[in-house]
């Protein structure tokens, strides 16, 4: 199939499946529910997310069954894409094993809720490699790795202290699942590059720098450390723009550097700490919205489509949360990603 005509296609597709995502007015009316089953009345009645939803689903049935739904998505193209770019969709899946993974790590070691722990998993549930029963360690666990991808990721970890082995493991974890999601675009076509570059790369560039931040902010870590965790392969930052901002003396002269590039709404305003992770969803949000209507014959729209879904996802969640503690309307509406009136901060 020609490169176009099988962006065509697959572009059709996408659209069908964009015009059944939340409007902004439908979490407007999530935000006006008085708890989660009524939540859930109004997804199952009015959107396309809501058919895979019980009546009474808890709130760890409905994040793993949107887990699961988001894969469904993906896997909706899997027909369309072959070579490197079939190499990417797979590299995107792996998202579900990672999370899977670290719930596995961290049940290990803390030593707590091993029971549901199989029932809590998005993807590994049912693979054996992935039974775990009270004799399981952190290193009998990673042993039973050995032939998958995440071993090398893992094993170098694991002698470490306790207090800090979670820490290394997650972050290694993190900084494989990127790396290899944008080593799968290398052999992209230049206009498809272009477009993994506007969206991955620029969240691996807001990855990096909030890493480094709040290493330099509130762990006092070694450069060499901080360089170390990086993601390479970002959109604005090479890896000796990395090595200098891991470098600086402070965090002062670290904010004063990000001050002059693209992501300088970080360290606007007051509270940049509390807003960080907003404003880096928003962000994101709305460079894939604008990717979403630029692109034509290329891969920007999948690819903007693939963010659009994880916020909606995150945004359903985010209702959900507030919901249960009895966060007011306007309060709710500052936690969504999108942004309205009054929640810009």
């Amino acid at each position: 199939m020609r490169i176009n005509s099988k962006f065509a296609v697959i572009n059709a597709k996408i659209d069908s499946l964009y015009s059944k995502l939340l409007m902004n007015t439908d979490y407007i009316k999530l935000a006006h529910c008085n708890d989660v089953h009524e939540i859930i009345a109004y997804l199952k009645e009015n959107t396309d997310i809501g058919s895979i939803f019980d009546s009474y689903d808890t709130v760890y049935d409905i994040e793993l069954k949107m887990q699961r739904y988001k894969i469904e998505q993906i896997r909706k193209f899997s027909y369309y894409f072959s070579g490197n770019y079939k190499r990417f969709l797979n590299s995107l899946l792996s998202e579900f094993e990672i999370s899977d993974i670290k719930k596995i790590l961290r049940v290990l070691q803390r030593n707590n809720g091993l029971n549901n722990l199989r029932s809590s998993l998005i993807v590994l549930g049912d693979d054996s490699r992935f039974k775990i029963d009270t004799d399981n360690t952190i290193p009998t666990f990673v042993e039973k790795l050995k032939n998958t991808k995440y071993y090398k990721v893992l094993q170098a970890y694991e002698d470490e202290v306790s207090d800090v082995i979670l820490f290394y493991m997650e972050m290694n974890l993190d900084k494989f699942f990127y790396t290899e999601l944008i080593n799968s675009t290398k052999d992209f076509d230049k206009t498809d590059l272009e477009c993994s570059r506007k969206l991955y790369g620029r969240k691996v560039d807001l990855l990096n720098i909030t890493w480094i931040y709040r290493g330099l902010k509130y762990y006092k870590i070694l450069p060499e450390e901080l360089i170390n965790f990086c993601i390479l392969g970002g959109c604005d930052f090479s890896y000796e723009n990395l090595r200098d901002l891991c470098y600086c003396e402070n965090e002062e002269e670290f904010v004063n550097r990000i001050l002059k590039t693209e992501y300088k709404f970080l360290f606007e305003g007051e509270n940049t700490e509390l807003y960080m992770d907003r404003r880096i969803n928003r962000y994101l949000y709305y460079n894939a919205k604008k990717e979403f209507r630029r692109s034509n014959f290329d891969i920007g729209k999948f690819l903007a489509f693939m963010f659009l879904l994880e916020y909606e996802i995150k945004d359903i969640g985010a209702v959900i949360e507030a919901t249960r503690f009895d966060i007011s309307f306007e309060e709710t509406l500052k936690y969504l990603v999108r942004s309205y009136k009054g929640s810009e901060l």
